[in-house]
């Protein structure tokens, strides 16, 4: 006699499965680098990880289903995050991507984009240490110069 499998209801837990994989994330260099041809010649149009914020965001909500693809600036992003039904919100917490201006004291001249983990706390490609590092979500606090301006807050309503 054949035993009847019995079959298992299977809900993926995406909040807090992203959350693993961001924290996770840490230290790793694997958004570093992206190659295109850009007017016949190939080039790491991220720059060695100067520019791989946008990438990051992207490639892991994307693993998600969360956003539509892999994007390369914040602005694209913003786009996509919007038309994936990311909504702005003042209630920052753990899951949320947060925008910022460029910093304080202009030492980059682009905008920034991470996520949120939760206790000050947001995590995002660092351009000095070429990795996805770990930093306070003002990237500072309120007495820094290098700290950011908060431009925008995005959730998405499946991670409520």
């Amino acid at each position: 006699m054949k035993e009847t499998e019995e079959k298992k209801t299977i809900e993926p837990l995406t909040l807090k499965s992203l959350l693993a994989l961001i924290e996770a994330s840490a230290g790793t260099t694997m958004f570093r680098h992206l190659y295109a041809e850009v007017d016949g010649v190939e080039q790491d149009i991220l720059e060695d990880g100067n520019l791989s914020c946008a990438f990051y965001v992207s490639g892991v909500l994307a693993i998600f289903g969360l956003i539509d693809r892999l994007h390369t600036t914040v602005s694209g992003t913003v786009t996509a995050l919007e038309k994936a039904g990311w909504q702005k919100t003042d209630n920052l917490k753990p899951g949320c991507v947060i925008v910022w201006d460029k910093p304080r004291d202009n030492s980059h001249n682009h905008q920034h984009i991470g996520f949120y983990l939760g206790d000050e706390t947001a995590i995002a490609n660092s351009t000095e240490k070429k990795v996805i590092a770990k930093n306070h979500y003002t990237y500072g606090g309120e007495e820094q110069s290098s700290q950011r301006q908060i431009l925008a807050i995005y959730n998405h309503p499946s991670l409520s």
